[in-house]
């Protein structure tokens, strides 16, 4: 799913995504290497310039570019080294709704139960 750059704080967020995508095309493809870029994460060139002006890719074009480029995915997205779950960053991202903690209802006592009085 492809999310336009909204007109809320998370504006400069996005950017930076878009501007480390373009940073790992020039590291992999070089200056004018958008076409061959496009071709290497299985998108037309007109879409992938899409990304480059400001349209945020999908987790699987994110994690794809960091696969062809060696860049931890984290750094994709965040600006972060650290390594991280796909699955975590569909949550991150918003693609996802995350996972409610499942709580274990406590076990009850396995004793005898007291016959009642007579």
């Amino acid at each position: 799913m492809n999310v336009l750059v909204p007109q809320t704080g998370l504006r400069a967020d996005y950017a930076k995504i878009c501007e480390r995508m373009k940073q790992l095309r020039v590291q992999v493809c070089g200056r004018r290497g958008q076409s061959k870029f496009a071709y290497l994460l299985g998108i037309s060139p007109s879409t992938y310039n899409y990304y480059e002006k400001g349209r945020v890719p999908s987790v699987e074009i994110l994690d794809l570019a960091s696969k062809i480029s060696g860049a931890p995915l984290m750094w994709l997205i965040r600006g972060e080294p650290e390594s991280f779950n796909v699955q975590d960053l569909k949550v991150i991202l918003g693609e996802l709704p995350a996972k409610p903690k499942s709580s274990k209802p406590a076990a009850e006592p396995q004793g005898e139960a007291s016959a009642p009085s007579a």
